[in-house]
């Protein structure tokens, strides 16, 4: 062989050696981003399933009665423990999937598989097919019962959040939005845009946490389900955007049909 061969094998060597470097080195960086994804999920899931839970649990014992206890017969709706409970649980809810957002700012939560799902969710949930109301507003709710304690973000207790409300606090005035929806549950069209949501919260919670460690295995209300929130559950929710949820046919119930 010349020099210039020789030369050749050298260079051609090391290029090659340089790009096992590159690609061990972006390798480890993946895999360290990945198990960071994994712990932080792990460690603060958790308190947002929870939340999940109890809001679910809410709406489901107040589908039996179509929302009935929601209305009527109190001096005002915080009075009305259904009414206060219920209005309470949704702000937490949204209180702890804001927590979530930013203490997790500085990791990609996509890295894992959890994580991705818990994202498309909320995603779902906050679109403008399922959301309750619009996103600016659902985070305002958020900030607004949230406190700062030992260098970490808490929701208020719910006595506070009553006295606040009550107090025509800034809670109040974010607050509105979900007043307005709530006190308007005698319309079907209300009623069934509770149920929808809380089909999807439903959905996500088995799917997050299919063994029932911190949530409850619960019955679905299929026959309170109207046949338009049923097909756009099915072919648009269900059928689009949350196909990773294994059993659909348990929020749903058997196919609507005219009398």
């Amino acid at each position: 062989m010349s020099w210039w061969d020789l030369l050749g094998a050298a260079l051609a060597g090391g290029f090659v050696v340089k790009l096992l470097d590159i690609a061990y080195q972006e390798f480890r960086s993946r895999f360290e981003r990945g198990l960071g994804a994994r712990r932080f999920v792990d460690e603060n899931l958790d308190p947002v399933l929870k939340a999940a839970d109890e809001l679910a649990a809410k709406l489901g014992a107040l589908a039996k009665s179509d929302f009935r206890p929601l209305r009527g017969g109190y001096r005002s709706d915080m009075d009305n423990h259904d009414f206060s409970g219920l209005l309470f649980m949704l702000a937490n809810f949204w209180a702890c999937v804001e927590r979530f957002r930013r203490k997790g700012l500085s990791v990609s939560i996509t890295q894992d598989d959890r994580g991705q799902t818990f994202a498309s969710f909320t995603s779902c949930l906050e679109s403008q097919m399922v959301r309750l109301v619009d996103r600016m507003s659902q985070r305002a709710i958020a900030e607004s019962i949230l406190i700062r304690r030992d260098g970490d973000m808490e929701v208020m207790a719910f006595i506070d959040f009553v006295r606040k409300f009550e107090d025509g606090d800034d809670v109040r005035r974010w607050l509105d939005p979900v007043v307005r929806i709530l006190t308007r549950t005698k319309h079907t069209s209300v009623r069934q845009m509770l149920l929808q949501y809380g089909a999807v919260l439903h959905a996500m919670i088995d799917t997050l946490d299919p063994n029932h460690r911190v949530t409850r295995d619960r019955p679905a209300y299929t026959e309170k389900l109207s046949k338009r929130t049923w097909r756009n559950l099915k072919y648009r929710v269900f059928g689009v955007y949350l196909t990773s949820v294994a059993d659909p046919e348990k929020y749903l119930g058997p196919p609507k049909r005219r009398p």
